[in-house]
This record gives structure tokens, C-alpha cells and sequence, in this order.
């Protein structure tokens, strides 16, 4: 796959807003899951210069999200005058006890059998992880405090979103 003509849009400058509908776009067309996105109504539409990893950064969250929830991808949008934040959460069985501590880092298995057979090897946790703090993203992944799988917390201050 060409990643460039898979996705035409990374050729613009968008809001973030239009980034996540973009990515979302995209999985809808392969998957059967059901993706709930939510912003606030005050949202920064400021345009973010094309970044290629940011984009690549997000999709690998949301594709993690897709991979391993039930039915449902829940994907939030906050931004203000001051930060940007994306929570990205699913309702599979989140993160394994035993890999929650070493999240972001390569090849990471869970040793409980049940998880095993389930779990990748954790490369694009890594690669989205990297890509996005790289590019001045904090990210806390942990198990969801309102629904029973995983979620992915990624934050930006506007001055370093909008400076990339």
C-alpha cells in the first residue's frame, strides 16, 4: 500500500477536528464497529500544518481502538485557547495488568494465556506513541475509568500543536 494515495488528505492542512473525521472516515470503510465522535461546541479550528506523523500517531490509536474493542470506539475532542486533548477509548477488555506499566514500549506480551492469544506485539502502541511525542504530544494510556476497555489520553498545548 501506497500511504500517500491511500490518504489524499494528508495533502492539506486541516483542523484537528477534520484530521479525526478523516481517520474515522477511513476505518468505517473496513470496519463494522461503531465510532462515536465527540467535540466541544467551541472547538479550536485553528489548522494544523500537515504532519504526516501526527496523522500516522492517531490512526495507530484508533486502529488499536478498532482492533480490540466489542463494538464500540469512543473518541473524544477538547480544545481551547490554550490545549488540545483527544481521549481515544474502546469497550473491549483493555490492557493486560501486566503490560499496563511497560505500555510504549516494543514487543511487549501479556504472559496471561487468555490475553496472549489477543495481543499483538505492542508495535503500535510504540510507533503511535513515538510519533506523537515527537511532535510535543503528552500520552497516558491506561484502563478506562467509565467503560471496560482501553484508553488512550493524548494532549497537546496549542503553541506546540500549531508550531509543528
Amino acid at each position: 500500500l501506497n500511504p500517500v494515495e491511500e490518504d489524499d488528505f494528508i495533502d492539506k492542512d486541516l483542523s484537528m477536528k477534520d484530521y479525526l473525521s478523516e481517520i474515522i472516515s477511513s476505518f468505517k470503510e473496513i470496519s463494522k464497529k461503531k465510532f462515536i465522535f465527540n467535540y466541544n461546541q467551541y472547538l479550536n479550528i485553528k489548522k494544523i500544518t500537515k504532519s504526516i506523523e501526527i496523522v500516522y500517531g492517531l490512526r495507530n490509536f484508533i486502529g488499536n481502538a478498532n482492533k480490540f474493542s466489542k463494538e464500540t470506539i469512543y473518541i473524544n475532542l477538547k480544545s481551547d485557547s490554550e490545549m488540545t486533548e483527544i481521549t481515544i477509548e474502546d469497550d473491549g477488555n483493555g490492557y493486560p495488568k501486566d503490560v499496563l506499566s511497560k505500555i510504549g514500549e516494543p514487543y511487549l506480551k501479556s504472559k496471561d494465556p487468555i490475553e496472549k492469544s489477543k495481543t499483538g506485539l505492542g508495535l503500535g502502541l510504540f510507533i503511535g506513541k513515538t510519533l506523537l511525542e515527537k511532535n510535543f504530544a503528552s500520552i497516558d494510556c491506561r484502563n478506562s475509568q467509565t467503560r471496560s476497555g482501553a484508553e488512550v489520553n493524548i494532549k497537546w498545548r496549542n503553541k506546540d500543536l500549531f508550531n509543528i
